[in-house]
């Protein structure tokens, strides 16, 4: 299972033995935490590459690095750009042409393979976050509303005089629940999320050593993911590194996806009432069947019965949460075979102790958006809410395109035919089969997640930052 030197877009190049923190951008192997629960997405055209690399420069003293804080600080700042973007800049043609097809054709041209049809087809999308618009991405998350205000009032006064730029998109974003006052952290289904990140084989670099969050291995020991997986520059878990982009826009640099998924919560919660009165199973379990845990966390794989809140309390909530298997449940009659967090992260499902699914974790970031569903008075509970869904990795082919294409909007990797994701996938014919004795077979699921926008962005090293700025990566 190992790869070789001519293995495609990776080499024996050489590389550091740990993360150098200070020019990885903030974020990336490391969270930021639930002690930030304000965000802010704000999409930049850059339409005169000299007005574009003044702003970058600016940004480039305001970035957040991954060194960790003395005190944490009122807000952070980071930025991303598309391959457009970079063009727009004026980055060397050689070096634009380095990056992988799939970043330089964009999110947009991916759709039919994504599943991103029908409502959440590109055309459907929000006007700021269609295919060409978006090229420079400045995200923040703060400790309080007025941090975030600060930076946004600060964008906009900087963006707004410069003839070359323009704001296309703006969207805030805010935490579901008080994790100050030991309440979880959800999304606008009401589950739990942010549960179970890969772990790092880097004592500095990000979160590492516990039990479910990396690969499996025998006698219930699971190994830490090489930082190369996440992270360009550095080893991954073949042992080799990513050759492209090419040097010297590779090093500390990552691929960011960002989508904006819009929840249909009432849809959700009506179809939840309405099936499991027709099916005969308690309507909570049905939605942990969908999703594959309980709304506080526990997993069905560990809890296949009821919601065990022993599981989600004390200090290790997170071992609990995520010490599980799926090969003991080959036949999904705890866990269903279909359930998305089954299909996301298939652990040991799919053979070989996690061996197929290794290198193809993704580091997740994302935040709810809109008002709560329970908050809002009736004529107001379709209001856009949803998921502002980031995700890190060195390969968006083989990492967020794979999951997303292949696990997600495909069933044949786990002998389901062509039934997709019941949770997160457009499909106007969706079913699913709910493993048990007898089973259980959930048809005409409507669509809860509508895709609205969104691209595959480059995150680069902070010295790589501060080289586009200064124009000596082209257009000086």
């Amino acid at each position: 299972m190992r790869g070789s030197s001519s293995s495609p877009g990776r080499d024996r190049l050489s590389a550091p033995a740990s993360v150098d923190q200070g020019d990885l951008q903030g974020n990336v192997l490391c969270g930021y935490g639930n002690s930030f629960p304000h965000g802010l997405y704000a999409f930049v055209q850059v339409g005169d590459g000299a007005a574009g690399r003044r702003l970058l420069g600016e940004l480039a003293e305001q970035v957040t690095d991954a060194v960790p804080w003395r005190t944490k600080p009122e807000r952070t700042v980071n930025v991303a750009l598309t391959h457009i973007g970079l063009a727009n800049l004026g980055v060397r043609e050689e070096l634009l042409r380095s990056f992988p097809p799939e970043f330089q054709a964009g999110m947009g041209s991916r759709a039919g393979q994504l599943g991103d049809t029908g409502r959440s087809s590109p055309d459907c999308w929000d006007e700021g976050l269609r295919p060409g618009k978006l090229e420079l991405l400045v995200t923040s998350v703060a400790q309080s509303p007025g941090g975030r205000a600060r930076l946004r009032d600060w964008l906009r006064r900087r963006v707004a005089p410069e003839p070359g730029l323009s704001i296309v998109n703006e969207q805030e974003a805010d935490l579901l629940g008080n994790p100050a006052e030991n309440e979880a952290v959800r999304e606008h289904f009401g589950f739990a999320d942010g549960l179970c990140q890969p772990t790092i084989e880097d004592e500095r670099a990000g979160p590492n050593y516990q039990k479910g969050r990396g690969t499996p291995m025998r006698f219930g020991r699971w190994a830490d993911l090489a930082p190369g997986e996440f992270v360009l520059g550095y080893r991954d878990e073949d042992g080799l590194v990513a050759d492209a982009p090419a040097e010297p826009l590779r090093q500390s640099g990552t691929f960011t996806v960002v989508r904006k998924l819009y929840q249909d919560v009432g849809a959700f919660n009506s179809y939840l009432s309405e099936a499991a009165q027709r099916r005969d199973i308690p309507e909570e379990l049905l939605a942990a069947k969908i999703v594959g845990r309980w709304r506080n966390g526990a997993p069905l794989s560990l809890a296949p019965d009821r919601e065990d809140p022993s599981l989600t309390m004390g200090g290790k909530r997170q071992d609990r949460l995520n010490d599980f298997r799926y090969s003991s449940d080959g036949k999904g009659l705890k866990c269903p075979i279909g359930a998305h967090i089954r299909r996301a992260n298939p652990r040991d499902a799919l053979g070989w102790r996690g061996a197929l699914s290794k290198r193809h974790r993704i580091i997740r970031r994302g935040m709810p958006y809109g008002p709560r569903f329970e908050d809002r008075p009736a004529q107001l509970r379709d209001a856009d809410r949803g998921l502002m869904f980031v995700c890190y990795q060195a390969s968006i082919e083989r990492q967020f395109e794979l999951v997303q294409a292949r696990w997600l909007a495909d069933g044949d990797a786990f002998g389901l035919g062509s039934d997709r994701d019941p949770l997160v996938t457009e499909d106007p014919n969706g079913k699913m089969t709910v493993q048990g004795k007898p089973p259980k077979f959930l048809a005409s699921l409507p669509s809860f997640v509508t895709t609205k926008g969104g691209d595959y962005f480059f995150t680069p090293g902070v010295k790589v930052l501060r080289a586009l700025a200064s124009g000596e990566l082209g257009g000086a």
